[in-house]
């Protein structure tokens, strides 16, 4: 049994496609699935099964990897205490962060960051948001709503205010909205049920007699639904509301708010390169904290 086949196949169940464990190892993805067959003849078991969500790891895949697991984790802790602290020389930050939020809010100040840390590069991995329970091949996630700390170090960045949205034509439409009826009114929701966030929460509440007519986790899949005027949607504030052509029906003191958090490793937690990313999200989060919370609308 080789232990970089190991490798390949931990990388492949913890990020659950080929491409993405591809990316993360810096290989292509037939290298990927070559790694994978040579594994399970060697072991003489499947370990993965496809389905249209990606690659499932199978009974004896889990049992597998769930022994493998804290091998993996000791070896990238003592990997990560050697790393060298230069933020001069080429290196990759690798983080999960809510898609919106990146294309939104980071990305477009990463010029600035780049020119004052040219040998570093961000690798970013757009998420739906949810805490994680470990940081696995990242260095840093952002998540709404906080991590368990385990061997993760946490810290809240701010408060991001969410709102229900409409085109003016839907709305036309549908004047009723206005006064909190949704009856009959096309609806764009969220396809998880993580009903401990407030803005789902007081969806489930009030949206019981719309008509959901699209599902999706992505911000933005659900901000071009309401552009579009597919349906009236929950969206985050910060995304929705310097947008021309879409009307706020209700805002975060209505439909709620969700905190932002920040997670980093342990062991990484002082290295250079690790803490003026941290540093910039911390003030990136901070000069625009108004905006995320949208206080006073």
């Amino acid at each position: 049994m080789n232990w970089d086949d190991l490798r390949y196949a931990l990388a492949v169940s913890e990020l659950g496609s080929l491409s993405a464990a591809a990316d993360a190892l810096g290989v292509n993805a037939s290298t990927v699935l070559r790694r994978i067959a040579a594994l399970e003849k060697s072991v003489g078991t499947r370990l993965f099964e496809r389905d249209r969500t990606g690659y499932r790891v199978t009974q004896e895949g889990g049992a597998l990897m769930a022994s493998l697991q804290p091998v993996q984790e000791r070896i990238a802790g003592i990997a990560r205490s050697f790393t060298a602290d230069d933020v001069g020389v080429e290196s990759v930050v690798r983080m999960a962060a809510p898609a919106a939020l990146s294309s939104a809010l980071i990305v477009p100040r990463l010029g600035q960051f780049r020119s004052l840390h040219p040998g570093l590069s961000l690798d970013i991995q757009s998420s739906q948001g949810a805490p994680p329970v470990k940081l696995g091949m990242l260095d840093i996630a952002l998540s709404y709503g906080r991590p368990v700390a385990g061997d993760m170090v946490i810290r809240k960045l701010a408060n991001v205010g969410y709102g229900l949205y409409a085109s003016p034509e839907l709305l036309s439409r549908f004047r009723a909205v206005k006064q909190g009826d949704l009856s009959g009114v096309p609806l764009v929701g969220f396809a998880s049920s993580a009903s401990s966030l407030a803005p789902l929460e007081w969806l489930e509440k009030v949206g019981s007699e719309a008509q959901t007519v699209l599902r999706s986790d992505d911000a933005n899949c659900r901000f071009s639904a309401v552009v579009s005027g597919v349906g009236v949607a929950i969206l985050p504030c910060f995304l929705t509301d310097q947008a021309p052509g879409i009307t706020r029906i209700y805002g975060p003191d209505t439909v709620g708010r969700v905190e932002l958090w920040l997670a980093t490793h342990k062991e990484t937690r002082h290295v250079s390169r690790m803490r003026v990313l941290v540093d910039f999200l911390i003030k990136l989060t901070r000069d625009r904290r108004q905006r995320l919370a949208s206080d006073g609308k």
